[in-house]
């Protein structure tokens, strides 16, 4: 397909006029006309505006098919590895631009990753297709929001228990010291506790200790047996169900902080977006 009608399409695909596109290259709607029908060519040095203005890279003007990059990277590298490709895509997908910083990718990318360490967030807010919030170190994503029926999960899908069980500081105490431990236990043998072991390592009396076990039992961040060779009672902390309550108190943290946004506009978004600290 030639220059002219990848610059039809990726225009229509944006929602852009003939002249808008012009007012945003600085061209009359007639020369983006010529360009389109392939009366003309435009400039050479005009193609990288044009990319930029149709948020498309030169390989995609000239309709260059480019082979999928693939990276590989190890299974314990790999939350980390998605957390950064999640930032980056969030930045080059929405193309937020600060005047009094450099204008490469880099420079742009680097500012605001050093944003979301001092403690920036940033959020698409879709009045459609879902939402994200990113910080340094954690990220939510929720395709379904707005979709139909996504409020009933705040009327009936929760267990009210759950949520309650986790506001108990003697749980929090155990459920902390747990998955505090829990990972260095798992590099040698398993996630398994013992009673007494629990309660002198988070300083509970017996019959703290036991009500906060039955409440994490009951929360399922815990399982319980009984070993037939010593009559001991063992309690698994159930790490892949520990990490959805982890995750409800990372939430309840952002929520319970000032908000520090950068959320960025979309013609289907909610909010026009603010960056600020």
């Amino acid at each position: 397909m030639s220059i002219g009608k990848n610059i039809a399409k990726y225009r229509k695909a944006n929602g852009l006029t003939q002249e808008e596109l012009g007012a945003k290259i600085g061209v009359t709607n007639q020369s983006v006309s010529k360009w389109e029908s392939e009366v003309s060519m435009p400039d050479v040095m005009l193609l990288p505006e044009i990319a930029n203005a149709l948020n498309i890279t030169l390989e995609n003007l000239y309709g260059i098919e480019k082979a999928p990059e693939k990276t590989s990277c190890s299974a314990d590298d790999f939350p980390s590895f998605c957390h950064k490709k999640l930032i980056e895509l969030f930045y080059h997908n929405t193309k937020m631009r600060f005047t009094h910083i450099g204008s490469s990718d880099k420079e742009q990318l680097d500012f605001q990753i050093q944003k979301l360490m001092e403690g920036c967030r940033v959020g698409c807010i879709s009045n459609t297709h879902g939402a994200i919030v990113t910080t340094q170190d954690f990220s939510f994503i929720d395709s379904s929001y707005k979709a139909e029926g996504s409020e009933n999960a705040i009327k009936c899908r929760a267990d009210d228990y759950t949520l309650m069980y986790l506001t108990d500081k003697n749980l929090r105490k155990v459920f902390y010291y747990q998955y505090k431990t829990a990972f260095e236990k798992s590099k040698v043998s398993n996630t398994e506790f013992t009673f007494d072991e629990i309660m002198e390592g988070c300083n509970l009396t017996e019959d703290e200790t036991a009500a906060a076990l039955k409440l994490l039992k009951e929360a399922r961040i815990n399982d319980v047996y009984t070993d037939t060779a010593t009559k001991t009672k063992k309690y698994i902390f159930l790490i892949s169900n520990a990490l959805y309550a982890h995750a409800i108190y990372k939430l309840a943290e952002l929520l319970s902080e000032d908000a520090c946004w950068a959320v960025i506009r979309d013609t289907s978004m909610i909010s026009d977006y603010a960056f600020e600290k």
